[in-house]
C-alpha cells in the first residue's frame, strides 16, 4: 500500500527538481480556453472556455479568480469550482490586464484608453483617455496603485495617475514590448532591442538603462522591492535573462522553451514561470539561480501568450494508490485521484477532492469544500461554514460547527451538519439526517428514498421528498413536508406547519399551535395541546384535535374527528359520511357543520410530550438537575456538574472543566470547552467531546460518540455503538459490548473490543 506524508510529497518534488503545489493559469493564442496547469504533476487540470480566443489574464490577490480577456470581453473564472461566473464587454479589444494589490480593481488596455473595472461586479469605474490611441498593449499597476504604465505603441509607453484618472506623461521608449513595477516609485519597461528601462513614478523622467542582453526583451517579471528582473526571449530566441537590478549584471541566462514571453513570478518569489508562445510549453525557472525546474505541456498544439500563478493556494495530488496527503497552513487543493486515500486540511480554507475509492476527508477551521467523488467516503468539517459533497455510494458526513451545506448525492448517506444554520440535501437512497447540534437550518432534504430525518433544536425546514419517510421537528417552529409516501411527520414543541401530501401519512404537532395538512390519502393528524388547524384534504382521514381552541376541516371522504378535548372546537366536516366525537360534558360548546354522525364522550386528556425546561447555570461552580422531560442544560463557566435526568435532554457543559450526564433518554451531550467527563447513560445518546482531553462513556444504547479535538478517551459501553476520533489528538477508544463502528486516526489506540475499525 502506497503512503504518502506531505514531508514525502513535498521532498519528492524537490528531487525532480519541480516547482511542488504551484497552479498557473495559462492563455495561448488563438484558443477560446482558459488552461489550468498543475506544476507539480505536470499535468493540465481543467480548460474552461472564456467565449473567444483569449489574449490576456490577471489573477486575484487572495487565488480565488482568475480574469481572461477574449476580444473585447473580459470574463471571471471562479478557480475553485473551475467555471465562468460573469462577465462584461468592452467597447474595444483588450490587449493587457492588470489587478491591484487589494484586489478590487481590474485594468484593462485598449486602443482608446485604459478601463478600471471592479472586480466583485465587472462593472466599470471609469475610463482613463490615453494620449494617443495605443495598440492596447500591456499594463502594469504600482504596488500602491496610484500609477499604471501603458504601452501605447513601438515607441512609446503611458504614465497614468489611477487616483485622478487622468495620463500623467507619455514617455519615448524605442521598441518598448512590456512594463511592470516592483517599488511604487519605479516601473520598468522592456524593449525588444535587448534593454531595461527605468520610469519615475512620480515625475514619468527616465532615471537608468539597463542592458539585458541579445535575444531578450519580449516580456519582463520584476520582484517585489525591485531587485532583480527577468526578461522573456524574443520571436526566434530560446532565452530568459535573470538580471539583478541594483547593479545591473545578468546574473543567468537560460535556455527555455521557443520564443518565451511574459514571465510570472510565483506568490513566494521562489520560481518564475514562462510562456513559450512558440510551443505548447511551460517552463519553470529558478528565481534565485535562473536554473530551469521543469517543464510543463499544454495541451495539443497551444502556444501560450501568458501565465500567471495562483496565489495562496498549494496543490497537492495524489496517485492511483492508497495516498495519505495533509494540507498546509495556507489555501490548499488537495486531490486524492483513485485508491482509499485520507485527506486532511489545515488551518486555512481548503478544497479536498477525493476522486474514486473510499476515501476519509478530514477539514480544518476554515470554509472548506470536500468533496468524496465515488467510493464510500468519510467526510468530516471541523469549524468553519463548510460545503460537503457526497457521490454515488453510502457517505458518512458530518458538518461540524458553522453554517454548512451538505450533499449525500447517491446512496444511503448518514449526514450530521452539527451546530450552525445548515442546509442538508441527501439525494436519492434510504438517508439518515440527524441534526444533532443547535442552528436553525435552512433546508433539511432527505430526497427520494425512505429517509429519516431529526431536525434537532431550533427553527427547521425539513422535506422528505419520495419515499416513506420519518421526519421529526424538536422545539423551534418546524416546516415539515412529508411530500409522497406513508409518511410520519412530528412536529415537536412550537408552533409548526406540517403537510403530508401523497400516502397515507400520520401528522403529529404536539405543543405549541400548529397547523396539520394531510394531503391525498387516508391520514392520521393529531394537533397535540395548543389552539391548532388541522386539515384532512383528501381521503379518509383520522383527525386529533388534542386540548385547545382547534379548528378542523376533513375535507373529502369519511373522517372520523375527536375534539373531546374540553375547549371549544370548530369542525367543518366536509363531503363524505364523517362522525365526529365531541365532550359530553359541553355538547354545545363545540361548532360543528356537515357532520353526519355526532358522538358525545368522555373527556380526553392531553398526549403530548411534557413541556422542557432551559436550565442555566452561572459564572461559578453550579450544579444542575432536569426534570423528567426533555430539558435543556447549559453550565456557562466554571466547573459544572449537569443531570439531565429523564426525557430526551440536551446538555451543554460549555466553558471549563465540566461532568455532564444526559441520564435515560435518547440525550444530546456536549462537553465544549475544558478537560470533560460525559455520560449519555441509558438512551441512544449523542455524545460530543468538542475541545480538550475528555472522557466520554456512551452508556447503554446505540451511541453515536465524537472526541473532537485534543487527547480523548471513549467507553462505548453497551449497545451497537459508532465512535469517531478522527482529527483529533492521540485518543484512546474501548468499545465495549455490541457490534461497534470506530472512525480513527493511525495514531489512536483502539481497544480489540471494536469489531469494525475504519482508519
Amino acid at each position: 500500500m502506497l503512503r504518502r506524508t506531505l514531508l514525502a510529497c513535498l521532498l519528492a518534488a524537490l528531487a525532480a527538481p519541480s516547482a511542488a503545489g504551484a497552479r498557473v493559469v495559462v492563455v495561448a493564442s488563438g484558443d477560446a480556453n482558459a488552461t489550468l496547469a498543475d506544476v507539480s504533476t505536470n499535468r493540465v487540470v481543467n480548460r474552461v472556455g472564456v467565449g473567444g480566443a483569449a489574449r490576456a489574464v490577471a489573477v486575484a490577490p487572495d487565488g480565488s479568480r482568475a480574469y481572461v480577456a477574449a476580444g473585447n470581453r473580459i470574463v471571471t473564472v471562479d478557480l475553485g469550482s473551475q467555471a465562468v461566473t460573469a462577465s462584461t464587454t468592452l467597447a474595444g479589444a483588450v490587449g493587457g490586464l492588470a489587478i491591484s494589490a487589494d484586489g478590487a480593481r481590474l485594468y484593462a488596455s485598449r486602443p482608446a484608453g485604459l478601463d478600471v473595472l471592479d472586480t466583485a461586479t465587472l462593472q466599470a469605474a471609469g475610463t482613463v483617455p490615453l494620449s494617443r490611441r495605443s495598440i492596447g498593449g500591456r499594463v502594469a499597476v504600482s504596488p500602491d496603485g496610484t500609477r499604471a504604465l501603458v504601452v501605447l505603441d513601438a515607441t512609446s509607453v503611458e504614465l497614468v495617475d489611477l487616483v485622478r484618472f487622468q495620463p500623467l506623461k507619455k514617455v519615448k521608449v524605442a521598441r518598448a514590448a512590456d512594463v511592470a513595477f516592483g517599488t511604487r516609485t519605479t516601473g520598468w519597461v522592456a524593449t525588444a532591442r535587448g534593454r531595461l528601462v527605468a520610469v519615475s513614478a512620480i515625475s514619468g523622467r527616465i532615471s537608468r538603462a539597463v542592458k539585458a542582453g541579445k535575444g531578450v526583451g519580449g516580456g519582463l517579471a520584476v520582484t517585489p522591492g525591485g531587485t532583480r528582473a527577468f526578461v522573456g526571449a524574443l520571436a526566434r530566441s530560446r532565452v530568459v535573462a535573470t538580471i539583478d537590478l541594483s547593479t545591473g549584471r545578468t546574473l543567468a541566462r537560460t535556455a527555455a522553451g521557443r520564443g518565451p514571453g511574459r514571465p510570472a513570478l510565483s506568490p513566494d518569489g521562489l520560481r518564475v514561470y514562462v510562456a513559450n508562445a512558440a510551443e505548447p510549453t511551460l517552463t519553470v525557472l529558478s528565481a534565485r539561480s535562473g536554473r530551469r525546474l521543469t517543464t510543463v505541456r499544454l495541451p495539443g498544439s497551444s502556444r501560450p501568450l501568458e501565465a500567471v500563478v495562483q496565489p495562496g493556494l498549494a496543490a497537492l495530488s495524489g496517485s492511483a494508490g492508497d495516498d495519505d496527503l495533509k494540507g498546509t497552513r495556507g489555501r490548499d487543493r488537495i486531490e486524492g485521484y483513485t485508491g482509499n486515500d485520507s485527506l486532511r486540511g489545515f488551518r486555512d480554507n481548503d478544497v479536498m477532492l477525493g476522486d474514486e475509492g473510499d476515501d476519509l476527508l478530514v477539514g480544518g477551521p476554515g470554509d472548506d469544500v470536500l468533496d468524496g467523488g465515488p467510493g464510500l467516503d468519510r467526510i468530516f468539517a471541523q469549524a468553519g461554514n463548510d460545503q460537503l459533497l457526497g457521490g454515488l455510494d453510502g457517505d458518512v458526513m458530518n458538518g461540524g460547527t458553522g453554517n454548512d451545506k451538505l450533499d449525500g448525492g447517491d446512496g444511503n448517506d448518514y449526514l450530521d451538519g452539527g451546530d450552525g444554520d445548515d442546509t442538508i440535501t441527501a439525494g436519492p437512497g434510504d438517508d439518515k439526517i440527524v441534526e444533532a447540534g443547535l442552528g436553525n437550518d435552512k433546508l433539511l432534504d432527505g430526497g427520494p428514498g425512505d429517509d429519516y430525518v431529526n431536525g434537532g433544536r431550533g427553527t427547521d425546514r425539513i422535506t422528505g421528498g419520495d419515499g416513506n419517510d420519518q421526519l421529526l421537528g424538536m422545539s423551534g417552529a418546524e416546516f415539515i413536508d412529508g411530500g409522497a409516501g406513508d409518511d410520519t411527520l412530528d412536529g415537536g414543541l412550537g408552533g409548526d406547519l406540517l403537510f403530508g401530501r401523497d400516502g397515507a401519512d400520520s401528522l403529529r404537532g404536539d405543543a405549541g399551535s400548529d397547523r396539520l395538512y394531510g394531503g391525498a390519502g387516508a391520514d392520521d393528524l393529531d394537533g397535540g395541546s395548543g389552539d391548532d388547524y388541522l386539515s384532512g384534504s383528501y381521503g379518509s382521514d383520522t383527525i386529533v384535535a388534542g386540548p385547545g381552541e382547534d379548528e378542523v376541516s376533513g375535507g373529502t371522504g369519511n373522517d372520523t374527528i375527536r375534539v373531546a378535548d374540553d375547549s371549544a372546537d370548530v369542525v367543518d366536516c366536509g363531503p363524505g359520511r364523517d362522525t365526529v366525537y365531541v365532550e359530553n360534558t359541553a355538547v354545545g360548546r363545540d361548532r360543528l357543520s356537515s357532520c353526519e354522525t355526532v358522538v358525545p364522550i368522555d373527556p380526553e386528556p392531553a398526549n403530548d410530550t411534557p413541556p422542557p425546561s432551559t436550565i442555566s447555570g452561572t459564572p461559578g461552580d453550579d450544579t444542575l438537575f432536569g426534570t423528567d422531560a426533555g430539558d435543556s442544560l447549559f453550565g456557562a463557566d466554571g466547573n459544572d456538574h449537569l443531570f439531565g435526568q429523564g426525557g430526551d435532554d440536551y446538555v451543554d457543559g460549555e466553558n471549563g472543566d465540566d461532568d455532564v450526564h444526559g441520564g435515560p433518554g435518547n440525550d444530546q451531550v456536549y462537553g465544549r470547552q475544558g478537560n470533560d467527563a460525559v455520560f449519555g447513560d441509558d438512551g441512544d445518546d449523542y455524545l460530543s467531546g468538542d475541545r480538550g482531553n475528555d472522557e466520554l462513556h456512551g452508556g447503554p444504547g446505540n451511541d453515536r460518540i465524537y472526541g473532537g479535538l485534543d487527547d480523548d478517551t471513549i467507553f462505548g459501553d453497551e449497545g451497537d455503538d459508532r465512535i469517531n476520533v478522527v482529527g483529533g489528538g492521540r485518543d484512546t477508544v474501548d468499545c465495549g459490548d455490541g457490534n461497534d463502528v470506530v472512525f480513527a486516526d493511525a495514531g489512536d489506540v483502539i481497544a480489540p473490543s471494536c469489531e469494525d475499525l475504519r482508519v
